[in-house]
C-alpha cells in the first residue's frame, strides 16, 4: 500500500527514511502515482526502461512505467528506486524551473552568470525576430497576388507544431477502477460482475485499500456466506465487501434465497457503502431478478477496452518479472491476446497463465484452451512418478481444502497425513516449507502475513475438482463450505450452458 506525502521525496535522507519505513530498506520507493500524487511505499524494485519513469498504479497496486515527458530523461535502464538516475524521474514540489523537475540549488558561479545568460538570450531572440521578419517580407514581395486563403504545408507544420501529450488523468478514458470508485463514492454501492479470473475480488479489495489511503474509512468487513449475510449490518463497519455469495452451480431456489437475503441486508445497511461481486453466469441467467438499483451501479469486467487490456498486459509482465525472451514471444501474440476472450476465464487470469509458459507452443495452446491446459497440468502432477511432483499436488490440495491458504506455523497434521497416504507417502513433513517456497511465482504467492495462497483463484477450483473426482466423500468431509460450489449431484438439474461458462471447474457425482 502506498502513503501520501505532503513534502518532497527524501533524497538527502534516503537511507534513514528507508530504514524507518520498510522492513527491507532496499524496497523503499518515493514516486508519483497515476493521480500525480507523491507517495512512498515498500515494494520490490522493478526494471525501468530508458526514457521512462516509475509510477505507482493505484488500480493494480503495483509499480508501473510511464513515459518520461521532460527534457532530461534517463538514457539507460535502471531500478525503480535508483535515486542516481537523471533528474526527470525525481519528484519535488518546490520546482525552480518548468524544465527542471528536480529542485537544484544554484552555485555562486551560476548566480554570477545569470545576467550574462539573460543578455545572450535577448540578443538571440532579437536576431531570430529580424531574420523571420525579413523572410516574411521577402515572400510577400515574391507573391503579391496570392491571397486565396491557403498556406504552404511547411507553414502549417511550423504553426501547428507537434501535439504535446498530456498526463492529466481527467483526460484519460475511464477504466473499470475509476468507474467503480465513482459509483461507490456517489451512489454508496457498486456491483462488479465478471467471469472467473476477471479480477472481481481484486477490484473490490483495491477499492477498499484506496479509500483507506484517502482516510475515508477505518474498518471494513468481508461477507462470504449466506449465514454472515443473515447476521446483518453493523454501525461499526465503514464499508462491506459481499463476495462469493453467488456461484455458478447455485440452483435457482438457492439463488432466490440469497438475493432476498442480500436485499434485506442492503435495507439494514442504509448508508454504509457496499461492494458486491457476482459471477457473469449468475448475472446473465438471472438478469430479470435483479432490480434497477443493481443495474445503475454495474461494472462489467468482461467488457474492458483494448487500451486497458494493454495496460494490464504491461503491469502483469512487470509483476511476473517476464524475461526478455518471453517478452518477445508475448509481443508476437499480443494482438491475439487483446482480441481473444473466453466465457470461462477472465483476461487477468488468462494473461497471467500465458506469462507462466516457457515455450511459444504452450502459449499458443493456452490461447485456445487455457483451463484444459491447467487441468492437464494438475492431473499430470498428481499422477507423476516422482515424489517431488506428487508432493506439489499434496501441498496444493492441502491449501485448497484450507480455504486457499496455509500458515506454516499452524498446520493441520491430521489432514496433511491423510493427503500423504493418498498421494505421496514418501513426503517428509519438514519439507513443507521448501515445497511452498518452490511454487511461489507459479502456483502460489505470499501475503502480507507470510501465508502462502494461490496466485490464481481459478487454480484452486481446478485442484478442488481434481480431488473431488478421486473421492467426493473425503473432500466433502474436509471442505463442506466449498463442496457445493464445485460439485453437483447428477439427480439435480444442471444449470443451463454451465459447461461453457464453468468448464473444468466443477464435477458431477
Amino acid at each position: 500500500m502506498s502513503h501520501l506525502l505532503e513534502k518532497n521525496c527524501p533524497y538527502e535522507d534516503w537511507t534513514s527514511e528507508a530504514r524507518t519505513h520498510c522492513s527491507y530498506p532496499e524496497h523503499f520507493h518515493c514516486l508519483k502515482d497515476d493521480y500525480e500524487r507523491t507517495v512512498w511505499l515498500c515494494a520490490e524494485p522493478i526494471w525501468v526502461n530508458k526514457g521512462h519513469c516509475p509510477e505507482y498504479n493505484t488500480g493494480s497496486r503495483l509499480l508501473d512505467l510511464t513515459a518520461c515527458k521532460q527534457s532530461k530523461c534517463p538514457q539507460q535502464d535502471y531500478r525503480s528506486n535508483d535515486i542516481d538516475v537523471e533528474y526527470a524521474c525525481r519528484y519535488s514540489m518546490d520546482k525552480e524551473s518548468p524544465t527542471t523537475p528536480f529542485t537544484t540549488k544554484a552555485t555562486d558561479t551560476n548566480k554570477h552568470n545569470i545576467g550574462l545568460i539573460v543578455a545572450l538570450t535577448m540578443v538571440t531572440l532579437i536576431t531570430i525576430t529580424i531574420v523571420v521578419a525579413g523572410i516574411i517580407l521577402y515572400k510577400c514581395r515574391r507573391q503579391p497576388n496570392r491571397n486565396d486563403g491557403s498556406r504552404d504545408e511547411e507553414s502549417i507544420d511550423l504553426m501547428q507544431g507537434t501535439p504535446i501529450e498530456t498526463t492529466n488523468r481527467a483526460q484519460r478514458p475511464k477504466n473499470v477502477f475509476d468507474k467503480a470508485k465513482n459509483f461507490l463514492t456517489k451512489e454508496g454501492m457498486v456491483v462488479i460482475t465478471g467471469v472467473q479470473g476477471s479480477g472481481k475480488t481484486f477490484l473490490a479489495k483495491s477499492l477498499v485499500d484506496d479509500l483507506y489511503m484517502d482516510g475515508n474509512i477505518k474498518k471494513s468487513s468481508v461477507i462470504c456466506s449466506l449465514s454472515e449475510l443473515y447476521f446483518g449490518a453493523s454501525d461499526k463497519i465503514d464499508i462491506y465487501i459481499i463476495d462469493d455469495i453467488f456461484y455458478e452451480l447455485q440452483l435457482y431456489e438457492k439463488f432466490k434465497e440469497t438475493l432476498e437475503a442480500l436485499n434485506e441486508f442492503l435495507d439494514r445497511a442504509e448508508k454504509t457503502p457496499v461492494i458486491i461481486t457476482i459471477p457473469s453466469y449468475t448475472w446473465v441467467c438471472n438478469e430479470n431478478e435483479f432490480d434497477n438499483k443493481f443495474y445503475k451501479v454495474h461494472v462489467d469486467l468482461d467488457e474492458r477496452e483494448e487500451s486497458e487490456k494493454l495496460t494490464m498486459l504491461n503491469t502483469l509482465k512487470t509483476k511476473y518479472d517476464v524475461s526478455s525472451e518471453q517478452t518477445e514471444k508475448v509481443i508476437g501474440l499480443q494482438n491475439d491476446l487483446l482480441v481473444t476472450s473466453h466465457t470461462c476465464i477472465g483476461f487477468p487470469a488468462f494473461v497471467s497463465w500465458i506469462f507462466k509458459q516457457t515455450s511459444i507452443e504452450k502459449m499458443k495452446k493456452c490461447l485456445n484452451h487455457p483451463l484444459k491446459m491447467m487441468s492437464e497440468e494438475i492431473f499430470t502432477m498428481k499422477k507423476a512418478e516422482t515424489v517431488e511432483e506428487r508432493g506439489k499436488f499434496l501441498v496444493l490440495s492441502y491449501i485448497c481444502l484450507r480455504d486457499g491458504r496455509i500458515d506454516l506455523k499452524n498446520v493441520d497434521k491430521k489432514l496433511l497425513h491423510s493427503l500423504k497416504e493418498r498421494y505421496a507417502p514418501e513426503f517428509e513433513d519438514e519439507d513443507l516449507s521448501k515445497y511452498c517456497e518452490s511454487m511461489v511465482g507459479y502456483y502460489l504467492l505470499t501475503d502480507e502475513n507470510g501465508f502462502f495462497e494461490f496466485d490464481l483463484n481459478i487454480m484452486k477450483k481446478i485442484v478442488f475438482v481434481s480431488l473431488a473426482n478421486d473421492c467426493t466423500a473425503f473432500v466433502k468431509k474436509h471442505c463442506k463450505h466449498d463442496y457445493v460450489k464445485y460439485v453437483i449431484n447428477k439427480k439435480d438439474v444442471c444449470p443451463r450452458n454451465v459447461e461453457d461458462y464453468y468448464t473444468e471447474c466443477f464435477t458431477k457425482v
